[in-house]
């Protein structure tokens, strides 16, 4: 029972991605290349906080508050508009540390396939759910450093 569940859930966010690139494919979308970017987003809240994004080929760092908080591999849409970062860090989250409302989140992110970036245009983002593109989590500014 759980294995169909699962299977239906990725048919599901299969379906989504799928809907969501050919909803996108007429944006102006260009691939971020390497370099320093400041995401900022727009609506001040104690979960998104501003960052930087220092991309290297098809690796990534993230730096918040001038320090190194996460490393590892960004994959991009094949219409360039959204990419999804894969950290190194593989250490689960301790569902049984969180109160019941943070364990529903988590959940629902997993379920929806996680986080992706969605450019909007040349400066600005969409942080959404990648098997449910219809739900913003947050939004905001992207503007290249050096």
């Amino acid at each position: 029972m759980k294995n169909k569940q699962q299977r239906i859930r990725r048919i599901i966010a299969t379906a989504l991605l799928a809907i969501g690139s050919l909803v996108a494919c007429g944006q102006d979308c260009e691939r971020l290349t390497d370099g320093q970017y400041l995401f900022k987003y727009k609506a001040k809240d104690h979960k998104k906080a501003d960052f930087i994004l220092v991309i290297t080929g098809s690796q990534f760092t993230i730096i918040k508050d001038g320090r190194e908080e996460q490393r590892g591999e960004i994959k991009w849409w094949s219409d360039n508009c959204m990419f999804k970062i894969y950290s190194d860090d593989k250490a689960l989250n301790n569902l049984d540390s969180l109160n019941t409302a943070e364990k529903i989140l988590v959940r629902t992110s997993i379920s929806y396939g996680g986080s992706c970036y969605e450019l909007i245009g040349r400066r600005k983002f969409r942080l959404t759910y990648c098997g449910n593109l219809h739900i913003t989590i947050g939004e905001g500014r992207i503007r290249k450093k050096r």
